[in-house]
């Protein structure tokens, strides 16, 4: 039933510790990791052992290399792309519906516009305009449409001051773009409606209303989950 159990590899133990530093803080978004050869004395490893583990910090998203004679291993800015990846997948194998990540969304997002209408700066509240202003520009591809609507959802949430709320909310919001609304065909009442919603959420926001932009985001979301399905369900069907 079981099997043996194995030590860590080195270059785990190397993974774990400059993971840790990086949580505590030790390190920030920016920051320049010691160069290999350093790295190597510190951790009285090889340089396998750290190339291995630097490698594995670069595929979790935690460092990127830069290059150039100012190059080397930077800790990143952490974003949602992991969570997005694994929901992918999870999507595209069946185990996530359409109505569960609508639900999701439904939970979570309609709190974020509660929040943001008490915390929204005068600067965060024109950067919603704007984008709402763009997406109704005529002549933008649907693409642009669709980023630009879940650019506004990230800037709500970014508004509402909770760091989980807002990678969470990337998160299911670039899963929507990348996986199902690939699949729907939207109609342009479809894209009149969406617009709308925005600009009820955003001028609830404005007046500092937090009970109606909440109840405004709930209804757009479970609006716009509904048009998704049919959109998917009229394309499978053709």
């Amino acid at each position: 039933m079981f099997g043996a159990v194995r030590a860590p590899r080195v270059y785990e133990h190397i993974v774990a510790q400059i993971e840790r530093a990086i949580y505590e803080g030790r390190f920030a978004h920016g920051d320049k990791l010691p160069p290999e050869r350093q790295l190597v004395r510190e951790f009285g490893a090889s340089r396998v052992a750290v190339r291995e583990a630097l490698r594995a910090l670069e595929h979790r998203g935690l460092v990127e290399v830069r290059q150039g004679s100012a190059g080397g291993y930077f800790i990143r800015e952490l974003d949602a792309m992991p969570v997005v990846r694994d929901l992918s997948t999870l999507f595209r194998l069946g185990r996530v519906s359409l109505p569960q990540l609508a639900e999701a969304r439904a939970l979570l997002e309609p709190e974020s516009a509660r929040l943001a209408a008490s915390r929204v700066t005068d600067h965060e509240l024109k950067m919603l305009g704007e984008c709402l202003e763009t997406r109704t520009e005529p002549g933008i591809t649907s693409r642009r449409r669709r980023a630009l609507d879940a650019e506004f959802h990230r800037q709500v949430a970014a508004a509402a001051r909770n760091p989980v709320h807002a990678a969470v909310t990337h998160a299911l919001t670039a899963l929507e773009i990348k996986v199902v609304a690939q699949r729907a065909e939207l109609t342009p009442e479809d894209d009149a409606a969406i617009i709308a919603a925005h600009l009820a959420i955003h001028d609830a926001i404005a007046r500092r209303d937090g009970d109606t932009a909440r109840t405004a985001m709930y209804a757009h979301i479970l609006d716009v989950e509904r048009r998704l399905a049919r959109g998917v369900v009229t394309r499978a069907a053709s």
